[in-house]
């Protein structure tokens, strides 16, 4: 017996609307899972150019999709990393255990609710500042080496913001 048979032509032609609906919205909503790598900093997001990709991955992990994207320019390198988790309340857990952690070692103060204190390190045998946030449900992290590594992080951290508001 055919589905016409069992529900009627009627009822097959509801279904298949009900069907076209939903892969309407899924394809345009907010809902929609976004590609991680679409979310990273890229050498078109720094102004006067000369910034290349020194590395791209993307994976899939227990906590979501992630992507980590390295960059370097003059006088700098920037590493961010971005996993995307099923909600925001997902996310902030993970940023309360990253929190702690960093608090644990002295490295970084609690900061703002949706982001770590900026913390100091190496990164290879350079200096590095770092910072985890959150946006939406998305967890990043970015990391800039460089002499003028605070003033860029601050300024990419908005745009790496902005970009996982958007996705």
């Amino acid at each position: 017996m055919n589905a016409r048979g069992v529900i009627g032509e009627w009822g097959v032609a509801v279904f298949a609307a009900a069907i076209l609906a939903a892969m309407a919205m899924s394809a345009c909503g907010g809902d929609r899972p976004a590609n991680p790598g679409e979310l990273l900093l890229a050498p078109g997001d720094f102004p006067g150019g000369a910034v290349s990709v020194v590395s791209l991955s993307e994976q899939e992990s227990l906590d979501g999709p992630s992507a980590q994207v390295e960059l370097a320019g003059p006088g700098f390198r920037a590493l961010q990393s971005v996993v995307l988790f099923g909600s925001r309340e997902q996310a902030l857990a993970a940023l309360d255990g990253i929190r702690a952690d960093l608090v644990s070692r002295g490295e970084a103060g609690p900061g703002e609710p949706g982001a770590s204190g900026v913390f100091e390190h190496r990164l290879g045998d350079a200096d590095a500042a770092s910072l985890f946030f959150i946006e939406n449900r998305g967890l990043g992290r970015l990391t800039i080496s460089g002499p003028d590594r605070h003033r860029l992080l601050q300024e990419l951290v908005a745009v790496a913001r902005g970009k996982l508001a958007d996705g």
